[in-house]
C-alpha cells in the first residue's frame, strides 16, 4: 500500500513540474535547450499508439501536455 502510495505522489509531483515547465515555456522563461527537450518528445508522443484522443498516455494515465515538459520523468515505454 505504502510503495502505490508513493508512486502517485511521485507521479503527481512530476505532472506539476511539467505544468510548471509548460506556464515558463509561455512566459518565455524556459532554456532553449529544454524547449528543445520537450519538443522532441512531444514529437514521440504525437506518433505514439499509446496516446489517447484525449492527449493522454494510455500506458501511465498522465497528460503529455504535463508529461513531455517534465524533466523528472521517463517515458514508460522508454521512448525517451
Amino acid at each position: 500500500m505504502e510503495k502505490d502510495k508513493n508512486k502517485r505522489v511521485s507521479q503527481f509531483k512530476q505532472i506539476v513540474s511539467g505544468y510548471s515547465n509548460l506556464v515558463k515555456s509561455k512566459l518565455g522563461l524556459s532554456s532553449e535547450e529544454d524547449e528543445k527537450i520537450f519538443q522532441a518528445r512531444r514529437e514521440i508522443c504525437n506518433s505514439c499508439p499509446e496516446r489517447s484522443a484525449m492527449d493522454r498516455c494510455l500506458v501511465c494515465g498522465c497528460p503529455l501536455a504535463a508529461k513531455t515538459r517534465s524533466l523528472q520523468t521517463n517515458c514508460p515505454k522508454q521512448n525517451w
